[in-house]
């Protein structure tokens, strides 16, 4: 298990911590570089435009892109291509949902800020800043994506609103099957439901840069812990 922990960064960051409420707004310090910022609006314009080859070409040789060896330009492509011929017959119908999954983890780290680590690399999305208490298991750690967000009591969008949540960190509780709705606890141990559109697990993909020879790479993206 790789744990990684930006303790300095969090003396500046605005982490809210307390018996109610443990919060974890939005922050981007991109513009602290303005070659990143270069760099990051060619990345996410590739993105956009689905240009494989650009993107390996901002992306390091040895680029890594999971816990169990997968790495290089040419696993960069496989994720980006996911090509139906490397399923079995009967799972090949998958790929194009699969594809699109990827492309869009791809664009959605790339837009959620970030922070500058203390060797210079910048770490995206910013969730990643984040120092998981001792007494929360990182797989259960959720984070509200934005401001004003209901919590119910029931998974329905009927469902009475028994708190607002803004940028709250939550602890998953479980997944309500056939419904969009995650159930949570609250840093007060209040329980409810939210629309899992607005809510990012801790160990979700995540993308670290690097200046190589003058130039910044994207030297891993990744999910897990």
């Amino acid at each position: 298990m790789i744990r990684i922990f930006f303790t300095l960064l969090l003396l500046a960051l605005p982490v809210t911590l307390s018996a109610q409420e443990l919060t974890l707004p939005p922050v981007d310090e991109a513009e602290e570089d303005e070659s990143f910022v270069a760099y990051r609006d060619r990345l996410i314009a590739a993105v956009v435009a689905r240009d494989i080859e650009a993107i390996v070409a901002m992306s390091a040789e040895d680029i890594r892109l999971s816990f169990g060896g997968a790495s290089g330009h040419a696993a960069l492509r496989e994720y980006l291509t996911v090509d139906p011929k490397t399923f079995p017959e009967g799972q090949r119908h998958e790929a194009p949902a699969l594809r699109q999954r990827n492309w869009a983890d791809l664009e959605t780290v790339l837009r959620m800020g970030g922070v500058f680590d203390g060797d210079g690399r910048f770490v995206a999305p910013y969730t990643w800043s984040f120092q998981t208490p001792d007494d929360m298991d990182p797989f259960e750690v959720m984070f509200v994506t934005g401001t004003g967000v209901a919590m119910r009591d029931r998974p329905i969008r009927y469902g009475n609103v028994t708190a607002w949540l803004d940028h709250d960190v939550v602890r998953h509780l479980d997944w309500v099957s056939g419904t969009p709705y995650v159930k949570v606890a609250r840093a007060d141990e209040t329980e409810g439901y939210v629309h899992r559109d607005y809510l990012r697990a801790l160990v979700d993909y995540r993308a670290y840069f690097e200046k190589r020879e003058g130039e910044w790479k994207m030297i891993t993206f990744i999910a897990g812990d």
